[in-house]
């Protein structure tokens, strides 16, 4: 199916600190096939000289680009929340500054929906870079969404690092929850997952930038304690790391927030599951272990 002129896709892209990757995110930005269906909206929180006019001088000659520069510093899902508010397009994805986008991918998510109108998010394979903008052949096949096996979609993250969905859906389900820092897109998964149809694209959407020391996403005990908010949230008590069940309950708000997301029968449906619980005890020698190899003699 074709893209018609009533479908746009607003493309999410964080920026901060971001010079290393910037001239190649605008290399990769220039390169989009449909540009007519898009705009770029670059969140530029705390910008640096250099950043501005790097920035500056790609603007005028790439109208569909739109540059919002955040003074201080905020957080990402903060700043996703604040692109999507301001969003024309009936479809919302995002692109990481050190992620690459192949140039069909908006296309081809956009289409995946126009062509399944009852999904809410397109979803599809990636591949990763160890070093930026160098591609491996390490590919990850995401599994196609089955309604009928929806539990995967609960239990691990599958929409990857370059979801597309459509707008329209957070007068449900609401917006990314803001107090995390790593995990607020698994988190919006699986609401999606709760409420809606998702799709897999057909073909290879890009790279994801792995094993790279300074990205947030490498701390494997922030990453601990906001799963663990997930697996209580959602009944996945199996799941739960209780190495950090003290942290995890003292800086978190644990339950969803049934005001501003839509889940009936929500305090009954976690009371069935705690049997669930019986089945985490088994887990937890091998991350006691875990956590004194890594952080105790950080082997």
């Amino acid at each position: 199916m074709t893209i018609t002129k009533k479908t746009s896709i607003t493309v999410l892209t964080s920026l901060y600190n971001c010079i290393q990757y910037l001239p190649g995110y605008l290399k990769y930005v220039d390169a989009i096939d449909n540009k007519d269906d898009v705009e770029i909206l670059l969140l530029h929180n705390a910008p640096k000289e250099e950043e501005l006019e790097l920035i500056e001088g790609f603007l005028p000659t790439h109208p569909y680009v739109k540059h919002v520069v955040i003074e201080k510093l905020e957080g990402l899902y903060t700043t996703w929340n604040r692109g999507i508010l301001m969003a024309q397009g009936e479809f919302i994805c995002v692109w990481n500054v050190d992620d690459i986008r192949l140039s069909n991918s908006l296309r081809i998510q956009a289409m995946a929906l126009c062509d399944n109108p009852n999904a809410a998010l397109a979803y599809g394979d990636y591949g990763f870079m160890y070093e930026y903008d160098v591609f491996s052949n390490d590919i990850v096949h995401e599994p196609e969404y089955n309604s009928n096996k929806i539990n995967s979609f609960y239990r691990a993250h599958h929409i990857g690092c370059f979801p597309m969905w459509r707008k329209n859906i957070h007068e449900k389900i609401g917006y990314f929850d803001e107090q995390f820092r790593l995990v607020a897109d698994f988190e919006f998964q699986m609401r999606v997952a709760r409420n809606y149809p998702m799709i897999k694209a057909k073909g290879l959407l890009g790279y994801y930038l792995e094993f790279v020391s300074t990205k947030l996403s490498s701390n494997g005990k922030i990453q601990w304690k906001e799963r663990n908010v997930l697996y209580f949230r959602f009944g996945l008590y199996d799941m739960i790391n209780w190495v950090y069940l003290i942290s995890t309950f003292r800086n978190y708000n644990i339950l969803l927030d049934t005001k501003k997301h839509k889940f009936r029968g929500y305090k009954k449906f976690l009371w069935k599951r705690t049997p669930l619980l019986l089945g985490s005890i088994i887990h937890q020698p091998r991350n006691f272990a875990s956590y004194i190899k890594h952080y105790v003699f950080n082997f």
